[in-house]
């Protein structure tokens, strides 16, 4: 038996219910076919966000990820990956943007975790797309999560 809103519920009786929501839905006329992923190669930034996440990555980033977004080729610098071209990509391949979205904004800068605002969050992603040869497109990564969470990192076109 599994726990559903403080009740218990045999599994049975629970797939028994998703299923009736769902024919319910469906009869109802709210049934929402399912959205097909978009690639990052299909152009999901365009350049003038991806400007302001080069000023951003100036001032906020470069010290880890260098001005190449390297990640640390310095002595000096602090260990961090690459983040951008081949490397990057192959990360983060077969996860989606708001994944990535949700990491960068809560985790960096890494001495300040959590500062950046959601648009400077998404303007550094599109730097980071423009730097690995992504194509930019004519609209900016929205911020809406359900977008990016349809929006899917792959590796290679």
């Amino acid at each position: 038996m599994k726990q559903f809103l403080g009740t218990l519920v045999r599994p049975s009786a629970l797939a028994l219910g998703v299923a009736l929501t769902c024919v319910t839905a469906g009869a109802a006329g709210q049934a929402v076919a399912p959205i097909s992923p978009i690639s990052v190669w299909s152009g999901v930034y365009n350049t003038v966000q991806s400007k302001r996440g080069a000023e951003l990555h100036s001032a906020v980033c470069v010290m880890c990820h260098g001005p190449q977004l390297n990640g640390a080729g310095q002595p000096e610098m602090p260990p961090s990956p690459a983040i951008a071209r081949a490397s990057f990509l192959r990360k983060w391949s077969g996860r989606n943007v708001a994944t990535l979205f949700l990491y960068v904004r809560q985790t960096m800068p890494p001495d300040s975790p959590g500062t950046l605002t959601d648009q400077q969050a998404l303007d550094a992603i599109a730097h980071m797309f423009a730097v690995s040869n992504l194509p930019a497109g004519e609209r900016e990564l929205p911020l809406d999560p359900k977008a990016l969470a349809n929006i899917v990192i792959d590796a290679q076109k």
